[in-house]
């Protein structure tokens, strides 16, 4: 008897149960949803020399390709840097190693966008306080660095084959460029060299089973920070150029022996998104001065193995040496 009533009371309970969970999944939602347009560019388009796509490679610090576009400024005077939407400040960033800040926007509750390498930041920058379009958040400094722009929206997703290595900013990383108007984005895009389609860029190369796109010395915890700089001497990737997705191009940070590196192929083959397991160990002569060449090869869908001989040709080379490192997703 006594479980007997255990159960009715437990039935009883249930709407009340019910009603309380579907409070909590409502307070999840405070506010609107979805990206929003950019109705102005952040700067004035006379001072903008280059706008850069999505995927620049600089390594150790950006080994894998960065998930903002850049904007390189012409002059020598500071240039004022403008909000692009009305938001509310997510957070100020001092970066101590260039001396200048990032500043993170809120825009819905599933949308933000962030400007990096702002100098003269107002002290009214600051978490919590609101933002409308064309506020100046700081100034630009031709002599220093560019001013990056990246937008993350929820509702799109990168490819990324083990996603606990990455953080929001690379997960859910927008191009910048598509959410302008289009009369601000054709402006912005005539600054772009990148001709070739997506001109916004790429960043997400990934190919389970392939050599394509980023690794992660084995050993390499994974955690959110794995893909950014703090990781960046343990990181190598298979990927294309930013302005010409046609050129290969293979980024080192640290561990192997040149690095850190961006280098083109010569011949421009093999193509990293055709070799697999299957493939046994390739060579690429990378146009390193004087030439290299590097080894790799698939040891497991998700595992490779990779090593690179200075002063070397493709004749020169043939197995690897206890050098060699190995690496995985």
């Amino acid at each position: 008897m006594r479980n007997l009533k255990s159960i009715i009371k437990i039935i009883l309970l249930l709407p009340f149960l019910v009603s309380l969970f579907d409070c909590d999944n409502d307070k999840k939602i405070t506010g609107p949803t979805g990206a929003v347009t950019f109705e102005i560019s952040p700067l004035d388009d006379e001072a903008i020399r280059e706008a850069t796509p999505l995927g620049n490679m600089n390594p150790p610090a950006h080994t894998f390709p960065t998930n903002h576009i850049g904007f390189y400024l012409k002059g020598t005077d500071f240039v004022a840097v403008r909000a692009i939407a009305d938001g509310t400040i997510r957070t100020v960033y001092y970066n101590s190693g260039s001396n200048d800040y990032r500043i993170e926007f809120k825009h819905t509750e599933t949308f933000y966008s962030y400007f990096d390498h702002l100098k003269n930041v107002s002290p009214d920058i600051k978490e919590g306080a609101t933002v409308n379009i064309g506020d100046v958040i700081g100034y630009g400094d031709p002599a220093v660095a560019a001013v990056d722009l990246g937008v993350v929206d929820y509702d799109t997703t990168r490819n990324f084959i083990v996603p606990g290595r990455y953080h929001e900013f690379c997960l859910y990383c927008g191009d910048p460029y598509l959410y302008f108007a289009a009369d601000v984005r054709a402006k912005l895009l005539a600054k772009n060299p990148r001709v070739l389609a997506p001109r916004g860029g790429k960043i997400d190369f990934d190919r389970d089973g392939r050599l394509s796109g980023n690794w992660f010395l084995e050993g390499t915890p994974i955690a959110w920070n794995a893909s950014s700089y703090e990781y960046g001497s343990s990181q190598l990737c298979f990927v294309f150029d930013m302005y010409d997705p046609t050129q290969i191009r293979i980024s080192a940070g640290g561990t192997l022996k040149l690095a850190p590196f961006v280098y083109g192929v010569k011949g421009n083959a093999p193509d990293h998104g055709e070799i697999s397991m299957s493939s046994g160990v390739t060579k690429y002569e990378i146009t390193s001065s004087p030439t290299a060449v590097m080894l790799v090869q698939l040891i497991e869908s998700r595992k490779i193995k990779a090593e690179v001989f200075p002063n070397r040709t493709k004749e020169q080379v043939s197995t690897f040496t206890s050098d060699a490192m190995i690496y995985v997703r």
